[in-house]
């Protein structure tokens, strides 16, 4: 029998070790995963939150409506307006959108859209 900590032991450790350390450099070296576009990101949380944007204001909402949406939520943004103040304007103007789905297309363009205005 063998006593613990033996020779055989050592290199059954470092057997183990070695494929970890390996893995663990090649994650390293790897270039960070690029996400998708901020545009599509933006429409994805759209359908993540509920938020048809066609049935709230009555009529047919493209993609790329949608998305010119998105850029003005964060045009007002960088130019000075709270959130709360653009979930505001955005629940007055759209009378079929509540206010929690106001605030959600908000959080959506700042997550996706203009992330430096989260500060």
């Amino acid at each position: 029998m063998r006593s613990k900590g033996g020779k055989g032991d050592k290199t059954v450790m470092l057997a183990g070790v070695l494929p970890c350390i390996g893995f663990v450099a090649m994650l390293a070296i790897q270039p960070a995963t690029a996400h998708a576009d901020p545009d599509s990101e933006f429409l994805s949380w759209l359908n993540n939150y509920g938020i048809d944007l066609s049935e709230i204001m009555g009529h047919t909402i493209t993609r790329q409506d949608a998305i010119e949406l998105g850029h003005d939520i964060c045009k007002d943004l960088h130019g000075g307006k709270s959130a709360e103040a653009e979930t505001s304007e955005i629940y007055r103007g759209m009378p079929k959108i509540s206010d929690k789905l106001a605030g959600n297309l908000v959080s959506a363009a700042q997550y996706t859209i203009c992330p430096d205005t989260l500060t």
